[in-house]
C-alpha cells in the first residue's frame, strides 16, 4: 500500500487500519523461510488469516432496586440485565479489537460462578443479526444457555 494511501486510511478509519496492516506484515516475515538451495522465492505465502479471542467474564448480579422482587422476577430481570450485557459487550469487543474475526465467550453466574452461557461468535454473522432481538441474536451468533 502507498504511503499517501496508507496516511489517507489511517486518519480517516483510525489507528487500526496501521496495526491490521503491521500485524499482516510481522506474520508474513514469519512465514518467509529461508530460501532453499537457490530456489527463487522459496517461502510460504500467506492464504488467509484470521484471529480468535477467548474472554470470559462474570455477568453482573441483579440490581439492588430490584433484589425486593418476587423470585422469578428477579430471575427473569437478572437473565434480561445479563443477555443485554452481553450483547453490548460483544459488540464493543468487536469494535476495539477490528484484528478479531471470532469470540469465544463464557459468561460465569455472578454468586456460583458456574457457566452460565457459552459459545463463538463470529464478527460476521454478529454483524449480521444487528436487526433481530438480543435473546433472538445471541442465539443465532451461537450462544447457548448452560444448564
Amino acid at each position: 500500500m502507498d504511503s499517501r494511501l496508507s496516511s489517507w486510511l489511517i486518519r480517516t478509519f483510525g489507528a487500526n487500519v496501521r496495526r491490521r496492516e503491521d500485524f499482516v506484515a510481522d506474520v508474513r516475515s514469519a512465514l518467509a523461510l529461508p530460501p532453499r538451495g537457490g530456489v527463487f522465492r522459496d517461502t510460504l505465502r500467506l492464504e488467509a488469516l484470521t484471529t480468535h479471542m477467548q474472554v470470559t467474564w462474570i455477568a453482573r448480579p441483579l440490581h439492588p432496586w430490584d433484589r425486593d422482587l418476587p423470585v422469578f422476577e428477579q430471575e427473569e430481570a437478572f437473565g434480561v440485565q445479563c443477555l443485554q450485557d452481553v450483547d453490548v459487550a460483544i459488540s464493543r469487543l468487536f469494535e476495539r479489537f477490528e484484528l478479531v474475526a471470532s469470540l469465544d465467550v463464557v459468561v460465569l453466574h455472578p454468586v456460583s460462578r458456574t457457566s452460565i452461557l457459552t459459545g463463538c461468535v463470529l464478527r460476521h454473522e454478529f454483524a449480521d443479526a444487528k436487526r433481530l432481538s438480543v435473546t433472538m441474536r445471541l442465539k443465532m451468533v451461537g450462544l447457548t444457555r448452560c444448564a
